[in-house]
């Protein structure tokens, strides 16, 4: 049986409850060891971020990011050489 993400973040903390005893966790719900062990991993990974650090990580993408006047000004190399060659044929330069 398929569990989904709510489902498994339940079983984790059913397991977490009941003193980390995957065993009873995995015959109660008919699942191994192994998978009852590797959600409450993944489930106890999730609960000691801290959601400021998401946050933060999002605000310094942000930053990153070329505000649209920079993008604009970039100049490209390969059209400037077009550019040039053509104002040569024209007799501009």
């Amino acid at each position: 049986m398929n569990y989904n993400v709510s489902q498994q973040k339940e079983i984790a903390q059913y397991a977490v409850e009941h003193d980390n005893n995957y065993k009873a966790t995995g015959e109660k719900y008919g699942i191994s060891y192994q998978q009852v062990a590797a959600w409450v991993r993944k489930y106890k990974k999730s609960q000691t971020k801290p959601e400021k650090s998401t946050e933060m990580a999002s605000e310094v993408q942000k930053e990153s990011r070329p505000n649209m006047l920079d993008v604009l000004n970039r100049k490209d190399p390969v059209l400037e050489v077009q550019l040039r060659e053509v104002k040569k044929r024209l007799g501009l330069l």
